[in-house]
């Protein structure tokens, strides 16, 4: 079910509908509110509209950002895995390595 949380950004309220905390949805007005003062105190002559559309930048770039930082760790997982994967095969290798040469070392011993 969802919540209906009431938000105030650049002076204006608004519901919106949720399935987040009312907590957290209000914590991004808030967020979201300081940034559109932030902007407008820079900038006295920008409409409220300019504001939330250079918010929108920011966030968008931001979010982009973090995908392909995302993607990398993703890719770093996985070639570190693969890593991981082969020196295990490399070490089962050298395991049956080794006990071949015990039970040679063994067979040499018990025939003198």
């Amino acid at each position: 079910m969802a919540n209906k949380v009431k938000v105030e950004v650049g002076g204006a309220s608004y519901v919106i509908a949720t399935q987040e905390s009312e907590d957290y949805v209000l914590s991004l007005g808030v967020e979201l509110d300081e940034m559109i003062s932030g902007i407008r105190e820079k900038n006295e002559s920008i409409s409220n509209m300019e504001a939330l559309v250079l918010c929108c930048f920011n966030y968008m770039d931001a979010y982009r950002k973090s995908e392909e930082s995302s993607d990398n760790m993703r890719s770093q997982v996985t070639e570190y895995l693969e890593d991981a994967a082969r020196a295990r095969i490399e070490l089962d290798e050298a395991k049956r390595e080794i006990e071949r040469l015990k039970n040679r070392l063994e067979h040499q011993d018990a025939a003198r």
